[in-house]
């Protein structure tokens, strides 16, 4: 019972401020929630070793007051994104795009026409969520898979906020069989690829360390032959955003694990890449190295 109604009051709360959020100024709200980034850095003690922890490890030629200000940068920014996911339902479609341009669309598609669906790999970088409801208010027959949130009310909401956008939602307990369902009819499958996948995961190289990969997207690839087209969105100046397509090359080998291993080192290697670039936009958070190797068992 009392577990109920703490979902509720934070629920409760949750609404609140959305609608507080969805009425005052678009600056005014990126601002509160640049801030509320700024408090949770300070506050959320434990959570602020690991970023510094990860990102002296990352980045060993930096000092540790330049590492602090990426931290702290990256909380703002995530902050800022927090906010913005639940205002983006509010934007009109023009908005958005006055916003937000595609590089390379042609790439994604290209990739649809071959008629097997397209699987889409995606990282947890720039605003992954508005990302996410751009491109499907833009056309593309997007499917995401979905996690749930603890709280069912919470979970209910931030559901049809992205249906809304135009997304639909597999649930991480059907994605077995609905993905290749999706695929067949010619649809996008979208995997957020750049988190710990514990014992279960493969470990390809991320910035300097071996790090537990999802192997999800890949086996699909080489089950199915649908093409992988990798998806970043990257900040430009003015508050603006562009949304970078790439293809990720196929594999030669009829070895699923050289197969797998390859191409997620690949894509990997690409989002590396993108965070060497602006680390700050990256969701340093995340126990991304939690699982160890040696830990993995045979």
């Amino acid at each position: 019972m009392k577990s109920k109604l703490m979902h509720k009051l934070e629920y409760a709360l949750v609404r609140i401020s959305v609608g507080v959020l969805a009425r005052i100024p678009e600056s005014t709200a990126l601002a509160f929630g640049r801030w509320l980034g700024s408090l949770a850095w300070r506050m959320v003690k434990f959570r602020r070793e690991l970023v510094m922890k990860s990102l002296k490890r990352a980045f060993p030629e930096k000092g540790a007051a330049e590492l602090k200000v990426i931290g702290l940068a990256c909380y703002r920014n995530l902050g800022s994104c927090f906010v913005e996911m639940f205002r983006v339902h509010r934007l009109s479609t023009p908005e958005m795009e006055r916003r937000i341009i595609f590089e390379r669309r042609q790439i994604m598609d290209q990739a649809l026409e071959k008629g097997r669906g397209v699987i889409n790999v995606t990282f947890h970088y720039g605003n992954w969520e508005l990302m996410g409801a751009f491109a499907a208010r833009s056309g593309m027959p997007l499917d995401v898979i979905a996690r749930g949130q603890r709280n069912p009310y919470f979970d209910r909401y931030v559901k049809g906020l992205r249906r809304s956008n135009g997304m639909h939602l597999i649930p991480v307990s059907r994605a077995k069989s609905e993905v290749a369902r999706s695929l067949r009819s010619g649809r996008i499958v979208s995997f957020l690829a750049d988190q710990d996948a514990h014992q279960v995961g493969v470990f390809v190289d991320f910035l300097g360390r071996p790090a537990s990969t999802p192997k999800g997207p890949v086996l699909y690839a080489f089950k199915t032959g649908a093409p992988v087209v990798l998806s970043i969105m990257l900040p430009q100046a003015g508050g603006r955003w562009k949304i970078v397509f790439e293809p990720v090359p196929r594999p030669d080998s009829n070895n699923m694990e050289e197969f797998i291993r390859e191409m997620t080192a690949y894509y990997t290697s690409r989002l590396e890449y993108y965070v060497r670039q602006a680390p700050e936009h990256w969701f340093w958070p995340h126990r991304r190295w939690k699982t160890e190797p040696c830990k993995v068992a045979n």
